[in-house]
């Protein structure tokens, strides 16, 4: 999966994938969300879009 940074500042990042957006603060996601659901508590690893994001950022970190 590809992923895009759309917003870079500096605490704060925005990465969107395929249907999924995940916001970061420090590098950690704090919040998701996606083009079926909308907004998704991080916990929350149901949704396949926002997994597939998390899961990329995480080999990219």
């Amino acid at each position: 999966m590809h992923h895009n940074t759309v917003f870079k500042g500096t605490a704060y990042t925005i990465v969107e994938g395929e249907g999924a957006e995940v916001l970061l603060l420090e590098g950690r996601p704090i919040a998701a969300t996606c083009a079926e659901h909308g907004s998704h508590q991080i916990g929350d690893l149901s949704c396949p879009r926002v997994w597939r994001l998390l899961e990329d950022l995480t080999y990219d970190l």
